[in-house]
């Protein structure tokens, strides 16, 4: 035996380094409806827009569907801080929500523009932006047809999804992370019930923690775009 085979074989039986590990903050039913929605708009004309992208692991795993089902010409939007949290949003947190102070500094500060830029090269489509969701031209990115918005506070959240919205296509979809309550990030909880109950839209939350929106049209209703992912889920098994 190899001595290379033998280090495994001995750091998979009597280590935790070959231990499985789910490493997405993210649900795995979150990112099965984001491949399931971007499936079912592929032909529709707009972006995708992931606002609050970290490290990019989730990036990266809708990315690497998209360019292995040849999604190539659709353009991809990370936007982020690339930094912590804005000062603004935080104090919000603690002055106005009894957050205690301190509990959300330094997060997320290990991040850098250009390295997360690098470490996306080999995935021309994708164009990160580095900007606040709160005050960022959405209209620059339209129109948009699927939003993931993951940006855990109140203030961020409250003031990214209407824009976002108005920038949707008619049957786009918004994925709002975080939406639950009693949480350390029930900020997004309260704007996305918010902003459902100011336009007369009926939350629906899969998994533990996803809101959903749709923007409907005329003739498109809920139930036939999860009967849709469910027949592609369906085909998708039997292939």
């Amino acid at each position: 035996m190899k001595l290379a085979d033998l280090l495994k074989k001995v750091a998979f039986r009597y280590t935790s380094w070959f231990r499985p590990q789910y490493r997405y903050n993210t649900e795995p039913i979150q990112l099965a409806t984001l491949i399931c929605e971007i499936e079912r708009l592929k032909e529709t004309n707009g972006a995708i827009i992931e606002i609050g992208v970290a490290r990019g692991l989730t990036t990266r795993f809708l990315c690497e569907h998209m360019k292995k089902s040849g999604i190539t010409q659709t353009p991809y939007y990370a936007l982020d801080t690339f930094g912590s949290f804005i000062q603004e949003d935080m104090d919000y947190e603690i002055d106005q929500r009894g957050r205690r102070k301190g509990q959300f500094t330094g997060h997320f500060g290990y991040n850098d523009f250009a390295t997360w830029q690098k470490n996306f090269r080999d995935f021309p489509f994708v164009k990160a932006i580095q900007a606040d969701c709160s005050t960022f031209d959405y209209a620059s990115t339209a129109p948009i047809k699927l939003a993931f918005l993951d940006v855990d506070l109140y203030l961020p959240t409250q003031k990214a999804l209407p824009m976002i919205y108005q920038n949707l296509v008619t049957d786009g979809i918004i994925l709002v992370d975080d939406v639950q309550d009693g949480t350390m990030y029930d900020g997004a909880y309260q704007s996305y019930m918010e902003f459902c109950k100011q336009n007369g839209i009926e939350p629906q939350i899969i998994g533990n923690k996803c809101g959903i929106i749709r923007k409907l049209g005329t003739h498109s209703s809920k139930d036939n775009m999860d009967h849709e992912c469910e027949r592609m889920a369906s085909a998708n098994a039997a292939d």
